[in-house]
């Protein structure tokens, strides 16, 4: 008797409570991945806009250079169905064009002195050479 209660009534409820526990599980884990994914994408996505808008729109100064960027990234977005707030794609776009200043600064030869390039993130109408920023080691940070 004491045994048909168990395999009639008990086991089944602990499969049901088993079942929903992994099936809680796994959407919590699939949320987890597509919320990694979809930042994946929302970096790549604003690294290529960055890029290309770079290099089609080299004479626009930095504020034209900033819109034309919002709108690829806002436009390519879309496509894939993943929203992006106004402060993300700001933060994500200067990320960008600081690692794209890094890197310049890096090949600009220190002992020439300043050089004229003009800075990608330049947005107040005054003009910023590669010297006036600061450089960034990874052995003892800002310099």
């Amino acid at each position: 008797m004491k045994y048909e209660i168990i395999s009639n009534y008990l086991l089944p409820v602990i499969a049901a409570a088993v079942t929903g526990l992994a099936g809680f599980i796994g959407m919590q884990l699939k949320k987890i991945y597509q919320k990694h994914v979809d930042d994946k994408t929302k970096e790549a996505v604003v690294r290529t806009c960055v890029k290309a808008v770079e290099q089609l729109y080299h004479d626009l100064g930095g504020p034209e250079k900033l819109e034309k960027a919002k709108d690829g990234i806002q436009e390519m977005l879309k496509e894939k169905g993943i929203a992006i707030s106004e402060l993300e794609m700001d933060m994500l776009i200067e990320s960008v064009v600081s690692e794209f200043n890094y890197g310049f600064n890096k090949a600009v030869p220190a002992a020439g002195g300043p050089s004229t390039a003009i800075r990608a993130d330049q947005d107040d109408g005054t003009e910023k050479t590669a010297g006036d920023t600061k450089s960034y080691s990874e052995e003892g940070g800002s310099r």
